[in-house]
């Protein structure tokens, strides 16, 4: 409170304290610079006390500063020799009272906290500093008087105040180290209690000026520790919270694991307080460290002191890998009670990420976590070597992809530890999946090829690494960890999902082969992130933001649907069907016009296909892709992405139908057929046909003209097909459908693919196989009669 009161002071100034000598107020000319230096002045431990009482309205003219709080023991009732020092700031203009020579003083009274008391002998002209006479800008003089005890009272003084100070604020300090007497503290703050005469002018409130402890802790700290396969230093700071802390009876010991000896402890150099080496007993037995101070030997104020130590491996068979941590234990308060003082291990290393990232697929410019590579001990890495990051097939680094072939360095940023070099970074590999760090040779090299020349395992961390992935790539991205240093295994960078899913609701399902019109129910298309659907044109996007919905071949939208978005902020245009590159695929097409800002949802509703006779029994699944649903396979800007676009543009593919039945004008007649090895004539059901090809017998296999077989079974000829183009035979029989591509040994059926071991050969320009393949596409039983030499075929 007094604080917010003394900011609104108008046009307040500041005082320059000398010390020892008079306060004197400087020139309006030098106030900005007094300013800047009382801010470093706080930051250097010179804090305004947030625990003072507000003071009145008659009292709200000046305010009380800290500088430093210090932690005291609460175990002595000798001189207390550590307090924190109180300044007193009163704002200009609260004083008026004519001349410093011919005004009475005004006082403020400063009251002890419990525990504490002016000493006997306490010289009380020392505890009020930098109170000269203060000489103001308008003439005015402001005298603050010596400390003086309130009565006989030991807890109670009082500091007077007179003049004017109508130009100027002013202050003056307290300090109130070697004057008291502690008489039994307690744990917990220390506050002085200041209490102004009324109108005085003068501040009123509590502040605490410090702490006390009843029992001392020790800190300790393992600074400058090493990592080795067999020596190890570091050095041990022990510092004491308050004074006595650490003693004979607090002795403190350090025990290290299996496996591990003390080997030595050097000489105690003191940083504050009053022990040094000389004042301390450190002695060893094997893996235990024990330090304490000589008999009788205490310090008087908190102390600090580093101490040198070192230690070894003793037995190779128990020391195990990782930090080395000591277990701490003894009489003394202790801030720990393990230690980690070195890590211990073989030469060699590991590649960790400690927190993967989720990636969109289909996307470049994907976040991987930040890649650590490290050294198990200092020294492991050598000149010349390598590490090697493959990424799998399904993702590509974002500098490769951008750059091809040859690219180097890497986006994001390094950051190296502990005295290891940053390497040098290129790819390697036909698609560039490889990323891989050569660390440099160097010249006048006495380090035995040693890259890190510190005592410290370094590392090197890859930050903000990205990467592009392939459309319809899901699941762990993980890097294949290889190279010359000798580090191998994989490690997961990211995990990818979708970029969109597409999903089928309210659909109708067991539609027929050949219907022209199916009403399937809707679709729904959903981003998995947001601006998954990007309007980006990249290098070489011929149609930035066009979506497409492709259908199997054979299957086409009977009419356009109504696409809208129903969720979320994305934007698109153009809405269209047709057929995919001349083709008998149906595709629907609309435009991103503006990227989301939130993951959006499509809706596809009234959805209507058109399904041909040569479709197969099955699910109707349909893909999604186009630029801004599978942007990196179509920014093929260098080759080491162009398989993407050749293999796999599908960002997304799902089943949106299933056709279950055969048209209403097709039935299945039960037949029986029989033919003879060398003979065109065959019989169906007892009737007598002629074939154009003969069965016939080669290397011991007996073969069937296709299509007379299917046509004895109830194959009509317009479902019996041949595309010249492709050279592929189409048999459709009730619901099934059966393909056959020449000179390939591939037999489909209802879209599942069977690899024969023959090929499909032509005879008389008519297509023969084996009769067992035979039976098979056409599901029909087979009999050979090796005496007559016939073949009946029955169909099932």
């Amino acid at each position: 409170m007094s604080d917010k009161i003394h900011n609104k002071q108008k046009n307040k100034k500041n005082v320059y304290d000398i010390q020892g000598g008079e306060q004197k107020v400087m020139k309006k000319s030098t106030k900005k610079v007094i300013n800047v230096a009382a801010s470093a002045a706080l930051l250097a431990g010179v804090a305004p006390v947030a625990g003072i009482i507000a003071p009145t309205a008659a009292h709200a003219s000046g305010s009380f500063d800290v500088i430093s709080v210090p932690t005291i023991s609460g175990n002595s009732t000798e001189s207390v020799t550590e307090l924190g020092r109180v300044r007193v700031n009163v704002f200009e203009d609260t004083l008026n009272d004519g001349t410093a020579t011919t005004a009475t003083y005004k006082y403020l009274t400063v009251t002890l906290p419990e525990g504490l008391e002016l000493k006997a002998n306490a010289n009380l002209n020392s505890i009020v500093t930098s109170r000269s006479d203060v000489t103001t800008t308008g003439g005015n003089n402001v005298i603050v008087s010596a400390a003086e005890r309130v009565g006989s009272s030991n807890k109670t003084f009082r500091i007077g105040v007179k003049g004017t100070n109508q130009d100027d604020d002013f202050n003056f300090q307290i300090d109130l180290a070697n004057q008291v007497r502690s008489t039994g503290l307690t744990s917990g703050d220390l506050n002085l209690s200041f209490t102004a005469d009324p109108n005085s002018g003068l501040p009123t409130g509590n502040v605490k000026f410090a702490t006390v402890v009843t029992s001392g802790q020790v800190a300790l700290e393992a600074r400058e520790t090493q990592s080795s396969s067999e020596d190890f230093a570091f050095t041990l700071r022990v510092t004491e919270s308050v004074a006595a802390s650490l003693r004979d009876g607090n002795a403190i010991k350090l025990k290290l694991p299996s496996g591990f000896d003390w080997s030595a402890a050097g000489t105690a150099t003191a940083l504050y307080g009053d022990l040094d080496n000389e004042d301390l007993n450190i002695s060893i037995d094997d893996d235990t460290l024990t330090i304490a101070t000589k008999s009788g030997v205490r310090s008087t104020s908190a102390s600090s002191f580093d101490l040198p130590l070192t230690f070894s491996v003793d037995d190779e068979d128990q020391a195990k890998d990782g930090d080395v941590t000591a277990s701490i234990s003894g009489n003394s308060s202790l801030n720990v009670s393990s230690l980690v003082v070195g890590t211990y291990g073989e030469y060699g290393g590991g590649v960790t990420i400690a927190s993967p990232t989720t990636v969109t697929s289909g996307q470049d410019e994907q976040q991987i976590g930040d890649v650590v590579i490290k050294e198990t001990v200092a020294g492991s890495f050598l000149r010349g070597r390598t590490v090697t990051l493959q990424l799998p097939e399904g993702a590509r680094w974002q500098t490769v992809y951008e750059d091809g072939k040859g690219a180097t360095g890497s986006t994001g940023s390094v950051e190296t530890a502990n005295g290891l070099t940053q390497p040098n970074f290129e790819y390697s590999g036909t698609d560039g999946r490889t990323l891989r760090l050569t660390w440099p040779t160097g010249t006048n090299d006495t380090n035995g090829g040693k890259i890190n020349t510190s005592n410290r395992a370094g590392s090197i961390t890859l930050k903000d690494v990205e990467i592009a992935v392939q459309p319809g790539f899901t699941g762990d991205v993980n890097l294949t960890v290889a190279g010359s240093q000798g580090l191998t295994g994989t490690v997961k960078a990211a995990t990818a999902t979708n970029a969109v899913t597409l999903t089928a609701t309210n659909a109708t399902y067991n539609v027929a082969i050949g219907t022209d019109m199916a009403s399937i129910g809707d679709l729904t298309l959903k981003e998995g992130a947001a601006g998954a659907l990007t309007d980006d044109n990249g290098n070489d996007v011929a149609s930035p933001g066009l979506v497409e919905i492709l259908l199997p071949s054979g299957v086409t939208f009977g009419s356009t649907p109504t696409v809208s978005v129903t969720s979320g902020d994305l934007r698109i245009r153009n809405v269209s069907i047709d057929t995919y590159q001349n083709s008998t695929q149906g595709v629907l097409r609309f435009y991103v016009d503006s990227e989301s800002t939130t993951a959006s949802t499509i809706s596809i509703n009234g959805v209507n296909l058109r399904i041909d006779r040569t479709v197969p029994q099955g699910d109707i699944v349909a893909k999604v892709q186009g630029p801004a649903a599978s942007y990196t396979a179509y920014n093929r800007n260098n080759d080491v992405t162009s398989s993407w676009y050749d293999s796999n543009r599908a960002a997304t593919q799902a089943a949106i139908a299933t056709i279950g039945t055969a048209p209403a004008d097709q039935t299945d007649n039960a037949v029986t057929a029989i033919y003879t090895i060398g003979s065109t004539a065959y019989s169906v059901n007892g009737t007598t046909r002629t074939a154009e090809v003969a069965p016939y017998v080669e290397n011991g296999r007996t073969y069937l003209p296709v299509r007379y077989v299917a046509e004895a079974l109830g194959v009509s000829q317009a479902n019996i097909l041949f595309d010249k183009a492709t050279s592929m035979v189409t048999l459709i029989k009730g619901d099934r459908v059966v393909q056959l591509k020449l000179k390939t040994n591939q037999l489909t059926i209802n879209g599942s693919t069977i690899n024969m071991d023959v090929k499909a050969v032509t005879k008389a320009n008519r297509t023969v196989l084996p009769i067992a393949w035979v039976g098979k596409a056409l599901d029909a039983t087979v009999q050979y009669d090796a005496a007559a030499k016939t073949v009946t075929v029955t169909s099932k």
